[in-house]
């Protein structure tokens, strides 16, 4: 059985793409974030009947504020664990008791992950041991496996540096597991990750894609008032 994780934050003003606040205001990283995560539930409607789907969230006591948006075939519990890695591990026990022999976790970062991606993933669990998906920045956006394997969040991996890709794979290497890898993706982080998107947009990108629409709106919303975009673009 397949079992795909989404990992988020809920999105609270202040407390989500705080790296997005050098352009955004706390309110618009929150709704960028919403956008995000609508975005992915739209790609999920079009696995939903391939795999079953998992949402774990943070802060716990504060589900109530997105609970809302996250719709009935996809089964939520709180994230768990000091650090980012004791969290993706606890996520990955979690499904993993409930009898899947093949766990893909994802950031909600990559709010244009394609559907055959996702799938994509899985396929290739087939032939390793563990998938990842890197991304530009020196990390990964998806992890998958065939059984946990708590040695590849070890808490001496500098989780959110340039070195998570790197250590990772010397972390799986060192344990004999074959690894495989899929389409690489850009996090939207920074500023300049939010410019890169919206100038894919402009360069009509997703035009043979399933276009994160909800994403698109939003950006499209900020740099409607010129000045408005200008003033983020230089600050």
């Amino acid at each position: 059985m397949k079992a795909l994780i989404l990992m988020t934050r809920v999105p609270l003003p202040g407390c989500t793409k705080t790296r997005l606040m050098e352009i955004l205001s706390g309110d618009e990283c929150a709704e960028l974030h919403k956008c995000f995560l609508l975005d992915l539930f739209h790609v999920f409607e079009f696995i939903k009947e391939d795999m079953d789907i998992f949402l774990t969230y943070t802060p716990k006591e504060s589900f109530s504020q997105m609970e809302h948006l996250v719709p009935s075939f996809i089964c939520c519990f709180p994230q768990e664990g000091k650090d980012l890695g004791e969290k993706m591990h606890h996520a990955f026990q979690y499904v993993f008791n409930r009898g899947y022999d093949k766990v893909v976790l994802i950031g909600a970062d990559t709010p244009d992950i394609q559907p055959y991606e996702i799938k994509g993933a899985f396929d290739r669990l087939q032939a390793g041991d563990v998938v990842l998906g890197p991304t530009f920045d020196g990390g990964y956006y998806l992890i998958g496996m065939k059984n946990s394997i708590k040695e590849l969040f070890h808490h001496q991996i500098k989780w959110g540096n340039k070195s998570v890709l790197e250590r990772t794979m010397d972390i799986a290497n060192s344990l004999g597991l074959k690894l495989q890898f899929t389409c690489k993706h850009r996090d939207i982080d920074t500023k300049e990750d939010f410019i890169a998107l919206k100038n894919r947009i402009s360069g009509g990108d997703f035009d043979n894609k399933i276009p994160p629409m909800y994403t698109i709106d939003f950006i499209h919303k900020i740099w409607s008032d010129g000045e408005h975009a200008q003033r983020y673009i230089h600050r």
